[in-house]
Protein backbone atom coordinates (compact mmCIF):
# COMPACT_ATOMS: atom_id res chain seq x y z
CA UNK A 1 0.00 0.00 0.00
CA UNK A 2 1.60 3.23 -1.18
CA UNK A 3 1.91 6.18 1.11
CA UNK A 4 -0.26 9.19 0.45
CA UNK A 5 1.93 12.20 -0.22
CA UNK A 6 0.80 15.44 1.40
CA UNK A 7 1.29 18.31 -1.02
CA UNK A 8 2.45 21.69 0.18
CA UNK A 9 0.37 24.67 -0.98
CA UNK A 10 2.29 26.70 -3.55
CA UNK A 11 2.01 29.88 -1.47
CA UNK A 12 2.57 28.50 2.02
CA UNK A 13 4.75 30.30 4.52
CA UNK A 14 7.83 28.74 6.05
CA UNK A 15 7.10 29.28 9.75
CA UNK A 16 10.63 28.35 10.87
CA UNK A 17 12.47 30.90 8.79
CA UNK A 18 9.51 33.31 8.57
CA UNK A 19 10.46 34.23 5.01
CA UNK A 20 8.10 34.87 2.15
CA UNK A 21 8.16 32.44 -0.77
CA UNK A 22 8.84 34.03 -4.12
CA UNK A 23 5.48 34.77 -5.72
CA UNK A 24 4.99 34.93 -9.48
CA UNK A 25 3.28 38.35 -9.34
CA UNK A 26 5.57 39.99 -6.79
CA UNK A 27 7.04 42.39 -9.32
CA UNK A 28 5.21 42.41 -12.64
CA UNK A 29 1.56 42.11 -11.66
CA UNK A 30 1.90 44.26 -8.54
CA UNK A 31 3.52 47.09 -10.49
CA UNK A 32 0.96 46.72 -13.30
CA UNK A 33 -1.84 46.91 -10.73
CA UNK A 34 -0.28 50.06 -9.27
CA UNK A 35 -0.22 51.65 -12.74
CA UNK A 36 -3.87 50.68 -13.26
CA UNK A 37 -4.77 52.32 -9.94
CA UNK A 38 -2.98 55.51 -10.97
CA UNK A 39 -4.84 55.52 -14.29
CA UNK A 40 -8.25 54.74 -12.83
CA UNK A 41 -8.04 57.43 -10.17
CA UNK A 42 -5.74 59.86 -11.96
CA UNK A 43 -7.61 60.25 -15.24
CA UNK A 44 -10.90 61.36 -13.59
CA UNK A 45 -8.98 64.00 -11.62
CA UNK A 46 -7.31 65.23 -14.80
CA UNK A 47 -10.67 65.33 -16.59
CA UNK A 48 -12.14 67.34 -13.69
CA UNK A 49 -9.21 69.75 -13.89
CA UNK A 50 -9.73 70.30 -17.63
CA UNK A 51 -13.45 70.91 -17.12
CA UNK A 52 -12.98 73.37 -14.24
CA UNK A 53 -10.18 75.21 -16.07
CA UNK A 54 -12.38 75.65 -19.12
CA UNK A 55 -15.39 76.86 -17.11
CA UNK A 56 -13.59 79.17 -14.65
CA UNK A 57 -13.11 82.24 -16.96
CA UNK A 58 -16.73 82.12 -18.11
CA UNK A 59 -17.89 81.49 -14.56
CA UNK A 60 -16.06 84.53 -13.22
CA UNK A 61 -17.33 86.76 -16.02
CA UNK A 62 -20.97 85.65 -16.06
CA UNK A 63 -21.58 84.87 -12.38
CA UNK A 64 -19.05 86.37 -9.97
CA UNK A 65 -18.57 89.78 -11.62
CA UNK A 66 -22.34 90.31 -11.85
CA UNK A 67 -22.81 89.46 -8.18
CA UNK A 68 -20.01 91.83 -7.21
CA UNK A 69 -21.79 94.64 -9.09
CA UNK A 70 -25.09 93.69 -7.46
CA UNK A 71 -23.65 94.05 -3.92
CA UNK A 72 -21.43 97.05 -4.68
CA UNK A 73 -23.73 99.44 -2.76
CA UNK A 74 -24.69 97.06 0.07
CA UNK A 75 -23.65 97.56 3.72
CA UNK A 76 -20.00 96.59 4.28
CA UNK A 77 -20.58 93.47 6.40
CA UNK A 78 -23.31 92.17 4.04
CA UNK A 79 -21.02 92.70 1.05
CA UNK A 80 -18.21 90.88 2.85
CA UNK A 81 -20.43 87.86 3.52
CA UNK A 82 -21.61 87.55 -0.08
CA UNK A 83 -18.87 88.96 -2.33
CA UNK A 84 -15.91 89.69 -0.04
CA UNK A 85 -12.57 87.90 0.02
CA UNK A 86 -14.26 84.91 1.72
CA UNK A 87 -17.76 85.52 0.30
CA UNK A 88 -20.45 82.95 -0.36
CA UNK A 89 -20.89 84.02 -3.98
CA UNK A 90 -17.20 84.55 -4.73
CA UNK A 91 -14.96 82.15 -2.82
CA UNK A 92 -17.84 79.78 -2.07
CA UNK A 93 -18.44 79.18 -5.75
CA UNK A 94 -14.83 78.00 -6.20
CA UNK A 95 -15.70 75.03 -4.00
CA UNK A 96 -18.47 74.00 -6.35
CA UNK A 97 -16.56 74.70 -9.55
CA UNK A 98 -13.43 72.78 -8.57
CA UNK A 99 -14.62 70.21 -6.03
CA UNK A 100 -17.85 68.92 -7.57
CA UNK A 101 -16.32 67.64 -10.87
CA UNK A 102 -13.68 65.76 -8.84
CA UNK A 103 -16.33 64.30 -6.52
CA UNK A 104 -18.47 63.26 -9.48
CA UNK A 105 -15.73 61.80 -11.69
CA UNK A 106 -13.78 60.07 -8.91
CA UNK A 107 -17.05 58.77 -7.44
CA UNK A 108 -17.97 57.30 -10.82
CA UNK A 109 -14.54 55.69 -11.14
CA UNK A 110 -14.73 54.14 -7.67
CA UNK A 111 -18.28 52.90 -8.31
CA UNK A 112 -17.22 51.35 -11.62
CA UNK A 113 -14.24 49.48 -10.15
CA UNK A 114 -16.36 48.22 -7.27
CA UNK A 115 -19.22 47.01 -9.46
CA UNK A 116 -17.11 44.99 -11.91
CA UNK A 117 -14.85 43.61 -9.14
CA UNK A 118 -11.72 45.35 -10.44
CA UNK A 119 -10.94 46.97 -7.08
CA UNK A 120 -10.73 43.59 -5.32
CA UNK A 121 -8.67 42.10 -8.15
CA UNK A 122 -6.16 44.93 -8.06
CA UNK A 123 -6.03 44.72 -4.27
CA UNK A 124 -5.05 41.05 -4.31
CA UNK A 125 -2.22 41.74 -6.75
CA UNK A 126 -0.98 44.72 -4.71
CA UNK A 127 -0.53 42.67 -1.52
CA UNK A 128 3.28 42.18 -1.85
CA UNK A 129 3.87 45.93 -2.17
CA UNK A 130 1.50 46.73 0.70
CA UNK A 131 3.35 44.33 3.01
CA UNK A 132 6.38 46.61 2.85
CA UNK A 133 4.47 49.23 4.90
CA UNK A 134 2.80 46.76 7.23
CA UNK A 135 -0.55 46.52 5.44
CA UNK A 136 -2.44 43.59 3.98
CA UNK A 137 -4.43 43.41 0.77
CA UNK A 138 -7.72 44.01 2.49
CA UNK A 139 -6.30 47.24 3.99
CA UNK A 140 -5.84 48.69 0.51
CA UNK A 141 -9.58 49.00 -0.14
CA UNK A 142 -10.17 51.60 2.65
CA UNK A 143 -7.07 53.49 1.48
CA UNK A 144 -8.52 53.71 -2.03
CA UNK A 145 -11.91 54.69 -0.61
CA UNK A 146 -10.14 57.53 1.21
CA UNK A 147 -9.68 59.26 -2.14
CA UNK A 148 -13.43 59.64 -2.16
CA UNK A 149 -14.06 60.33 1.54
CA UNK A 150 -11.78 59.76 4.54
CA UNK A 151 -14.70 59.28 6.93
CA UNK A 152 -16.14 56.38 4.94
CA UNK A 153 -12.64 54.92 4.58
CA UNK A 154 -12.05 54.97 8.36
CA UNK A 155 -15.33 53.10 8.86
CA UNK A 156 -14.25 50.53 6.28
CA UNK A 157 -11.11 49.74 8.30
CA UNK A 158 -13.34 47.49 10.42
CA UNK A 159 -12.54 44.84 7.80
CA UNK A 160 -8.79 45.19 8.48
CA UNK A 161 -6.83 42.93 10.80
CA UNK A 162 -6.61 44.19 14.37
CA UNK A 163 -2.82 44.30 14.02
CA UNK A 164 -2.92 46.52 10.92
CA UNK A 165 -5.96 48.76 11.51
CA UNK A 166 -3.88 51.51 13.12
CA UNK A 167 -1.50 51.51 10.15
CA UNK A 168 -4.42 51.69 7.73
CA UNK A 169 -6.08 54.60 9.55
CA UNK A 170 -2.74 56.42 9.70
CA UNK A 171 -2.25 56.04 5.94
CA UNK A 172 -5.80 57.20 5.21
CA UNK A 173 -5.53 60.24 7.47
CA UNK A 174 -2.21 61.37 6.01
CA UNK A 175 -1.89 60.01 2.49
CA UNK A 176 -5.41 59.56 1.09
CA UNK A 177 -6.40 62.93 -0.36
CA UNK A 178 -10.21 63.03 -0.35
CA UNK A 179 -12.08 64.32 -3.38
CA UNK A 180 -12.75 67.69 -1.69
CA UNK A 181 -9.05 68.07 -0.89
CA UNK A 182 -8.08 67.15 -4.46
CA UNK A 183 -10.52 69.66 -5.93
CA UNK A 184 -9.29 72.40 -3.60
CA UNK A 185 -5.60 71.79 -4.33
CA UNK A 186 -6.25 71.70 -8.07
CA UNK A 187 -7.94 75.08 -7.74
CA UNK A 188 -5.12 76.64 -5.67
CA UNK A 189 -2.33 75.42 -7.94
CA UNK A 190 -4.25 76.52 -11.04
CA UNK A 191 -5.09 79.99 -9.71
CA UNK A 192 -1.44 80.32 -8.68
CA UNK A 193 -0.44 79.59 -12.28
CA UNK A 194 1.33 76.33 -11.40
CA UNK A 195 -1.10 73.43 -12.03
CA UNK A 196 1.84 71.07 -12.63
CA UNK A 197 2.57 71.15 -8.88
CA UNK A 198 -0.35 68.76 -8.37
CA UNK A 199 1.69 65.74 -9.56
CA UNK A 200 4.66 66.19 -7.16
CA UNK A 201 2.14 67.11 -4.45
CA UNK A 202 0.42 63.71 -4.70
CA UNK A 203 3.80 61.97 -4.92
CA UNK A 204 5.11 63.66 -1.74
CA UNK A 205 1.79 62.99 0.01
CA UNK A 206 2.11 59.26 -0.74
CA UNK A 207 5.81 58.93 0.15
CA UNK A 208 5.58 60.91 3.41
CA UNK A 209 2.36 59.08 4.28
CA UNK A 210 4.16 55.73 3.94
CA UNK A 211 7.13 56.96 6.02
CA UNK A 212 4.77 58.42 8.62
CA UNK A 213 2.99 55.08 8.96
CA UNK A 214 6.23 53.09 9.12
CA UNK A 215 7.78 55.36 11.77
CA UNK A 216 4.82 55.90 14.11
CA UNK A 217 3.11 52.51 13.70
CA UNK A 218 5.74 49.80 13.13
CA UNK A 219 4.01 46.50 12.50
CA UNK A 220 4.70 43.45 14.68
CA UNK A 221 2.90 40.88 12.51
CA UNK A 222 3.89 41.13 8.85
CA UNK A 223 2.94 37.64 7.83
CA UNK A 224 -0.74 37.24 8.42
CA UNK A 225 -3.03 37.14 5.40
CA UNK A 226 -0.18 37.43 2.92
CA UNK A 227 -2.00 36.01 -0.07
CA UNK A 228 -5.52 36.97 -1.09
CA UNK A 229 -7.36 34.97 -3.75
CA UNK A 230 -7.88 36.96 -6.92
CA UNK A 231 -11.54 37.73 -7.53
CA UNK A 232 -13.10 37.43 -10.99
CA UNK A 233 -14.38 40.36 -13.00
CA UNK A 234 -18.12 40.59 -13.61
CA UNK A 235 -20.61 42.75 -15.46
CA UNK A 236 -21.83 44.54 -12.34
CA UNK A 237 -25.15 46.32 -11.87
CA UNK A 238 -25.88 49.51 -13.77
CA UNK A 239 -28.53 50.38 -11.21
CA UNK A 240 -26.06 50.09 -8.32
CA UNK A 241 -23.49 52.08 -10.31
CA UNK A 242 -25.79 55.09 -10.65
CA UNK A 243 -27.01 54.66 -7.08
CA UNK A 244 -23.43 55.06 -5.80
CA UNK A 245 -22.84 58.12 -7.98
CA UNK A 246 -26.09 59.62 -6.70
CA UNK A 247 -24.89 58.99 -3.14
CA UNK A 248 -21.61 60.84 -3.77
CA UNK A 249 -23.43 63.80 -5.33
CA UNK A 250 -25.99 63.92 -2.53
CA UNK A 251 -23.27 63.91 0.11
CA UNK A 252 -21.58 66.82 -1.67
CA UNK A 253 -24.71 68.98 -1.90
CA UNK A 254 -26.27 68.08 1.46
CA UNK A 255 -23.15 67.88 3.66
CA UNK A 256 -20.00 69.31 2.09
CA UNK A 257 -21.33 72.51 0.48
CA UNK A 258 -23.45 73.65 3.47
CA UNK A 259 -20.46 73.23 5.82
CA UNK A 260 -18.17 75.13 3.46
CA UNK A 261 -20.74 77.93 3.16
CA UNK A 262 -20.79 78.17 6.96
CA UNK A 263 -16.97 78.43 6.92
CA UNK A 264 -17.23 81.25 4.37
CA UNK A 265 -19.76 83.13 6.51
CA UNK A 266 -17.64 82.80 9.68
CA UNK A 267 -14.46 83.86 7.86
CA UNK A 268 -16.27 86.82 6.24
CA UNK A 269 -17.61 88.06 9.57
CA UNK A 270 -14.22 87.68 11.26
CA UNK A 271 -12.59 89.53 8.37
CA UNK A 272 -15.23 92.27 8.43
CA UNK A 273 -14.74 92.80 12.17
CA UNK A 274 -10.96 92.95 11.81
CA UNK A 275 -10.39 89.83 13.92
CA UNK A 276 -8.48 87.99 11.21
CA UNK A 277 -5.85 90.75 11.18
CA UNK A 278 -5.27 90.13 14.90
CA UNK A 279 -5.03 86.39 14.29
CA UNK A 280 -2.38 87.00 11.64
CA UNK A 281 -0.23 88.97 14.09
CA UNK A 282 -0.28 86.07 16.58
CA UNK A 283 0.86 83.36 14.18
CA UNK A 284 3.24 85.47 12.09
CA UNK A 285 6.47 84.27 13.84
CA UNK A 286 5.60 80.58 13.35
CA UNK A 287 4.62 80.98 9.71
CA UNK A 288 7.68 83.09 8.94
CA UNK A 289 9.87 80.29 10.28
CA UNK A 290 8.27 77.93 7.74
CA UNK A 291 8.60 80.54 4.98
CA UNK A 292 4.79 80.77 4.70
CA UNK A 293 2.97 84.05 3.97
CA UNK A 294 1.09 85.34 7.01
CA UNK A 295 -2.14 85.74 5.00
CA UNK A 296 -2.19 81.95 4.56
CA UNK A 297 -3.00 81.39 8.25
CA UNK A 298 -6.75 81.63 7.64
CA UNK A 299 -6.65 78.84 5.08
CA UNK A 300 -4.52 76.73 7.41
CA UNK A 301 -7.00 77.21 10.24
CA UNK A 302 -10.13 76.34 8.29
CA UNK A 303 -8.48 73.41 6.47
CA UNK A 304 -8.52 71.63 9.84
CA UNK A 305 -12.31 71.95 9.94
CA UNK A 306 -12.73 70.73 6.35
CA UNK A 307 -10.14 69.97 3.70
CA UNK A 308 -11.85 72.17 1.13
CA UNK A 309 -11.12 75.00 3.57
CA UNK A 310 -7.85 75.12 1.61
CA UNK A 311 -9.84 77.13 -0.93
CA UNK A 312 -9.58 80.11 1.43
CA UNK A 313 -6.11 80.57 -0.03
CA UNK A 314 -7.99 81.88 -3.08
CA UNK A 315 -9.04 84.92 -1.07
CA UNK A 316 -9.11 88.20 -2.95
CA UNK A 317 -9.46 86.57 -6.33
CA UNK A 318 -6.25 84.57 -5.89
CA UNK A 319 -3.98 87.52 -5.08
CA UNK A 320 -2.16 85.56 -2.36
CA UNK A 321 -1.33 82.40 -4.35
CA UNK A 322 -0.41 84.42 -7.45
CA UNK A 323 2.12 86.55 -5.56
CA UNK A 324 4.12 83.87 -3.71
CA UNK A 325 6.95 81.68 -4.96
CA UNK A 326 6.59 78.11 -6.17
CA UNK A 327 8.02 76.51 -3.02
CA UNK A 328 5.87 78.73 -0.78
CA UNK A 329 2.76 77.73 -2.73
CA UNK A 330 3.67 74.05 -2.47
CA UNK A 331 4.38 74.20 1.26
CA UNK A 332 1.20 76.06 2.25
CA UNK A 333 -0.96 73.60 0.30
CA UNK A 334 0.96 70.57 1.60
CA UNK A 335 0.90 71.83 5.20
CA UNK A 336 -2.82 72.64 5.05
CA UNK A 337 -3.47 69.16 3.64
CA UNK A 338 -1.48 67.21 6.20
CA UNK A 339 -1.31 69.26 9.40
CA UNK A 340 -4.48 67.52 10.56
CA UNK A 341 -7.28 65.39 9.25
CA UNK A 342 -10.61 67.21 9.03
CA UNK A 343 -12.60 67.39 12.27
CA UNK A 344 -15.21 64.88 11.09
CA UNK A 345 -12.47 62.34 10.30
CA UNK A 346 -10.82 62.90 13.71
CA UNK A 347 -14.18 62.47 15.42
CA UNK A 348 -14.79 59.23 13.47
CA UNK A 349 -11.34 57.91 14.42
CA UNK A 350 -12.09 58.69 18.06
CA UNK A 351 -15.44 56.92 17.83
CA UNK A 352 -13.87 53.82 16.27
CA UNK A 353 -10.52 53.63 18.10
CA UNK A 354 -11.02 55.73 21.22
CA UNK A 355 -10.39 59.39 21.99
CA UNK A 356 -6.85 58.75 23.30
CA UNK A 357 -5.80 57.15 20.02
CA UNK A 358 -7.42 59.97 18.03
CA UNK A 359 -5.54 62.63 20.02
CA UNK A 360 -2.24 60.76 19.67
CA UNK A 361 -2.81 60.23 15.95
CA UNK A 362 -3.57 63.93 15.44
CA UNK A 363 -0.43 64.99 17.33
CA UNK A 364 1.75 62.51 15.44
CA UNK A 365 0.34 63.70 12.11
CA UNK A 366 0.97 67.36 12.99
CA UNK A 367 4.55 66.51 13.98
CA UNK A 368 5.22 64.67 10.73
CA UNK A 369 3.60 67.45 8.70
CA UNK A 370 5.72 70.23 10.23
CA UNK A 371 8.98 68.27 10.12
CA UNK A 372 8.45 67.14 6.51
CA UNK A 373 7.59 70.73 5.50
CA UNK A 374 10.88 71.90 7.00
CA UNK A 375 12.71 69.11 5.16
CA UNK A 376 11.11 70.12 1.85
CA UNK A 377 12.09 73.74 2.44
CA UNK A 378 15.64 72.74 3.40
CA UNK A 379 16.08 70.53 0.32
CA UNK A 380 14.78 73.31 -1.91
CA UNK A 381 17.23 75.85 -0.46
CA UNK A 382 20.10 73.38 -0.79
CA UNK A 383 19.25 72.78 -4.46
CA UNK A 384 19.04 76.51 -5.13
CA UNK A 385 22.33 77.09 -3.31
CA UNK A 386 24.25 74.50 -5.34
CA UNK A 387 22.65 75.53 -8.62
Amino acid sequence: MSETRKETPPYSLNKRTMKFPKLPFTNGKAVLSLLIVISIYGLPVYAAYLLASALEPMFERVVIERFEQLFSHSPYLIAQIFVGDFGLLTLGMYSFLWAFPVVLFVGASIAFTEEIGLKDKITSEMTPLLRKIGLSGRDFIPILTGYGCNVVAVLQTKSCHACSRKQCISMISYGSACSYQIGATLSIFSVGGKPWLFIPYLFVLLIVGVLHTRIWYPTSNKYEDYFMPTSQLNRGSLKQFFHKIKGSASQFFLQAMPIFFIICIIASILNGLGLIAKLLSWVEPVLSFLSIPVDASVGLLFSIIRKDGILLFNQGGGELVSAISTVELFIIVYLASTLSACLVTIWTIGKEMGSIFAIKQASKQATTSIISSLVILFLYKMIVFFI
